[in-house]
């Protein structure tokens, strides 16, 4: 995958490495399956929009890429998201916005207002889905972890292989609008991911120490 998330969790809570953690490992995989797939599946869309707006094939290539920049440069405000409000309600929202983008894109009357909602607005939901799975992996995670790391990268070739003939037989039926209408509602699956992000609740211990200090929005200490 693109980069290793760790963050073991709230302290003294062990990781299951199993249990509930199979239900979280099935959503990191979807939503690893959509996160990286999804931008290149899109492509198959292309044609018609060239046809449809009147443009050159480098124009519509701007979909993918504004798709792929937000999912990789939008993740210092995916830990400050994650650090103030948890990753299941950051995961919710993200599946909201994605499939919303996708929905608004079918309504779209130019290539720019493609641009804004299915570059930058689905774009950020990936996003929003993407970091908090791996968060969530990992926490659940720790003896098993290069296993399940491994089982949720392999979502990325198996959405792939998926996507793109769907995408295909959309265009084919229902044309360029049709299919982001579809592919819009098939987006909302990553709400149904968000909702197994359980949390692992602390259970308190008499005569343990003093609470754990809340941790920072942004850590920059890493530079």
């Amino acid at each position: 995958m693109g980069g290793a998330v760790v963050d073991e969790g709230p302290t003294g809570v062990k990781a299951p490495d199993g249990g509930w953690g199979w239900a979280v490992l099935f959503g990191c995989f979807v939503i690893t399956g959509f996160s990286y797939a999804f931008p290149k599946a899109v492509s198959v869309f292309f044609k018609e929009l060239i046809q449809e707006f009147g443009i050159g094939y480098s124009d519509t290539a701007w979909i993918s890429s504004i798709l792929l920049a937000m999912l990789y440069g939008t993740g210092p405000l995916c830990s400050v998201c994650v650090n103030r409000f948890g990753c299941r309600p950051v995961m919710l929202v993200g599946g909201l916005f994605a499939s919303l983008g996708m929905v608004a894109a079918s309504f779209c009357r130019s290539i720019i207002q493609v641009y804004l909602t299915t570059g930058v607005i689905t774009g950020l939901g990936l996003a929003l889905n993407f970091q908090p799975s791996l968060i969530m992996l990992n926490r659940y995670f720790s003896k098993r972890r290069p296993m399940a790391n491994g089982l949720a990268a392999a979502g990325s070739p198996v959405f792939l292989c998926a996507l793109s003939p769907l995408g295909q037989l959309l265009q084919d039926r229902y044309g360029w609008r049709g299919g982001f209408l579809i592919l819009g509602g098939l987006l909302l699956n990553c709400c149904v991911c968000a909702a197994l992000m359980r949390p692992l609740v602390v259970t308190a211990q008499p005569g343990s120490g003093p609470p754990r200090p809340s941790r920072r929005l942004l850590d920059l200490s890493v530079f």
